[in-house]
């Protein structure tokens, strides 16, 4: 099934907590202190990928929380920092944030990549607060705690050219004929119910022609599939507006 529309959790990892510690050895039972710093979390990125088509993995994977980086240790030792966590993506996906629904990203070029929630900074050890008056800091940095974000991804289908006009036309079939898609095609309306996308070879050149879910008057308020898909072909370069000439469906082509 067409995913195009999914909400999600993010969040990035929170800073490894800084250590507190001091050099107690044989021959330097008053050695200062050694606490390392925490490692830094690890971010939330995305990235677009040619082999993801549309959102249906997030059907079942929707929480995405990145590593927390670990603590510092003993005798100056930092923490690990903890991976990014990096979320694969179709061209053409746009990302909101679910309480504001303001766009914080517009991923729409191929192997593009963003880092959207940047991970905790580790905490400072000891050993960086001491000074000539304070040799023995008892205490340490925590590590930088992240929030977990409410993100809407939505896919609006890049292509050269959109075909659109009314259900049960022919923009299925012009495109199973003219490209190597193989959509759906049946005598009734909305048999597309989902984006169908081809590419086109003419003479040297190829271009991509994405077949959009059929339109009706009244979209607006909610009639036929409203106009939930318009968001497909906003990205196209070209709209080809198909009709049907021989008015089957009791239409009038040229009010069409």
């Amino acid at each position: 099934m067409f995913y195009d529309r999914v909400k999600i959790k993010c969040k990035a990892g929170n800073g490894g907590e800084g250590c507190v510690s001091f050099l107690r050895e044989k021959f330097a039972p008053n050695g200062g202190p050694d606490g390392g710093d925490g490692g830094n979390g690890g971010n939330i990125v995305f990235k677009t990928s040619p082999n993801v088509t549309n959102l249906a993995d997030f059907r079942y994977t929707c929480v995405f929380r990145a590593k927390n980086g670990e603590p510092g240790g003993k005798k100056n030792k930092t923490g690990k920092s903890a991976p990014d966590t990096v979320i694969l993506v179709p061209v053409g996906t746009v990302i909101k944030n679910a309480e504001t629904d303001k766009v914080v990203a517009d991923l729409n070029e191929p192997n593009m990549e963003i880092v959207l929630l940047h991970g905790g900074v580790g905490g400072k050890g000891n050993t960086r607060y001491a000074t000539p008056t304070r040799q023995a800091p008892r205490f340490s940095g925590k590590g930088g705690i992240t929030q977990e974000y409410n993100l809407i991804l939505e896919l609006k289908t890049i292509a050269d050219v959109g075909l659109i006009g009314y259900p049960n036309v022919g923009k299925s079939s012009l495109l199973a004929t003219i490209s190597n898609a193989k959509p759906k095609i049946a005598n009734y309306h909305f048999t597309t119910l989902a984006p169908n996308v081809g590419v086109v070879k003419a003479y040297d050149t190829t271009f991509v022609m994405a077949d959009i879910p059929g339109l009706i008057e009244g979209a607006s308020e909610g009639a036929g599939l409203g106009h939930y898909f318009l968001r497909h072909i906003e990205r196209t370069r070209l709209l080809v507006h198909v009709v049907d000439i021989s008015g089957s469906e009791g239409r009038d082509p040229y009010l069409d």
